[in-house]
C-alpha cells in the first residue's frame, strides 16, 4: 500500500529541494497523485514515499570502505582545487628549471674554483722557487766576492778591478 505524502513534507523529511522532486515526476521517477486534479497539473501533488525510498537508494552512492576518511566537495571547489593545482604545478615547474640553472652554475664555479686553486699551487711554486734561487744567486754572488778577495794579491789591482766591474754594481750581479 502506497504512503502518500506531500511534496513539501519529503523535502524535509528527505532534505531533497522541492524542485528537484518535481524534475523527478516530471521525468517519471515518481509515481503522484492528486486529490481533484490531475496529478501533472497540480503544483502541490503527493508522493509515494515507498518509490521515493527506492528511487535514493537506487541513485544513491554506495558506501565505501574508507568513506570516514573522505570528504566531499563541491564541484566548483573542486574546479578550484584543480585550477589551483594547475598554477602550483606551473609554479612548481619554473623552481626545478631555476633550481636546474643554479646547479648547473654551481658545477661551473666548482670547476672555474678548481683551476684557480691549480693556478694558485702553481704561482705559489714558481714564487717558491724564483726565491730559493734568488737566495742561492746571493750565495755564489758572496763565494765570487770571497774568491775574488782571495785571489787578490794587492788591494786596488786588475782583479780587483774586474770583480768590481763583473761583481757588483750596485750590489747586483753582472754575472
Amino acid at each position: 500500500m502506497a504512503n502518500w505524502v506531500s511534496i513539501k513534507s519529503v523535502a524535509e523529511k528527505y532534505g531533497i529541494p522541492e524542485e528537484q522532486i518535481h524534475e523527478w515526476i516530471r521525468l517519471r521517477y515518481l509515481t503522484c497523485s492528486s486529490i481533484d486534479t490531475e496529478p501533472y497539473e497540480d503544483e502541490n501533488p503527493l508522493v509515494d514515499t515507498d518509490e521515493l525510498d527506492k528511487a535514493l537508494e537506487f541513485n544513491s552512492l554506495k558506501s565505501c570502505p574508507d568513506d570516514a576518511l573522505m570528504e566531499r566537495v563541491r564541484k566548483e571547489h573542486l574546479s578550484w582545487l584543480y585550477q589551483e593545482k594547475a598554477r602550483l604545478e606551473k609554479i612548481n615547474n619554473c623552481l626545478f628549471e631555476i633550481n636546474d640553472y643554479h646547479t648547473q652554475r654551481e658545477a661551473e664555479l666548482e670547476e672555474n674554483f678548481e683551476k684557480l686553486m691549480n693556478y694558485t699551487n702553481e704561482i705559489l711554486a714558481l714564487h717558491k722557487k724564483i726565491i730559493e734561487d734568488y737566495e742561492n744567486m746571493m750565495k755564489n754572488h758572496e763565494n765570487i766576492m770571497k774568491d775574488c778577495e782571495n785571489m787578490m794579491p794587492e788591494k786596488g789591482g786588475f782583479w780587483s778591478s774586474l770583480c768590481h766591474l763583473f761583481v757588483t754594481k750596485e750590489n747586483k750581479a753582472l754575472i
